[in-house]
């Protein structure tokens, strides 16, 4: 699954790109409009749209010398593509939920990273998450219970899930991989954990390498 493209695990039609741009805009839309949002050529865009509001789930009204298309909230199936339009957001709730529900000693902070986090996942795109084990944990059972929400999480989806575990005296050490948790710091979709405090982790312990590197 494409996550932030989430019709694609149902069609390869242009119709979901152009149901989801309407559902989003919470208005009406012009082809032009319509064509611009979801990157499209016009001519597919129109031919989408038209056959959308012949099955109702668009509607058409004129405005001017234009004619403007909006999604019908009160067609049969529109709970079922408003659904479909706020999987990303359900995941996110989905994965929150689960990390709590799975391990024993919750992450001090969790977070999805990687194409996941910033929309550019492809078919075959693993969903990466951030688990940072609390000092206390035990960290075999940290380990099992990771591996047990990956498979959770990857059946939500069908993506193969892959943790990146540290524990929480490992993200200011040598061996952390810094490039990376700048960049969960940066990108990453906080599932568990306050994401303010994590940044302020990482900003203590570049102080303090950098103190090390002085003395």
């Amino acid at each position: 699954m494409q996550i932030q493209s989430p019709f694609l695990a149902v069609t390869r039609s242009l119709d979901g790109a152009v149901l989801e741009a309407l559902v989003g805009a919470n208005g009406s839309m012009s082809i032009a409009e319509i064509a611009r949002s979801t990157d499209n050529s016009y001519a597919g865009v129109r031919s989408c749209v038209l056959r959308l509001t012949a099955q109702g789930t668009v509607v058409a009204s004129p405005a001017g010398k234009l004619t403007i298309y909006a999604f019908n909230p009160e067609h049969i199936l529109a709970p079922a593509i408003r659904e479909i339009v706020g999987a990303k957001a359900r995941l996110w709730e989905r994965t929150s939920i689960l990390i709590a529900d799975t391990f024993t000693d919750p992450p001090v902070y969790a977070a999805v990273f990687g194409s996941a986090a910033t929309g550019t996942m492809r078919e075959d795109s693993d969903i990466d998450i951030y688990l940072e084990r609390a000092e206390e944990a035990d960290v075999d059972a940290f380990d099992v219970e990771a591996h047990l929400l990956a498979r959770q999480v990857s059946l939500l989806t069908g993506n193969e899930v892959r943790p990146l575990i540290y524990g929480e005296n490992e993200v200011a050490g040598e061996m952390a991989d810094q490039r990376v948790l700048a960049e969960i710091a940066r990108d990453g979709v906080t599932v568990a954990g306050d994401a303010a405090e994590f940044r302020s982790r990482l900003r203590r312990g570049g102080r303090s390498r950098a103190r090390d590197v002085a003395s």
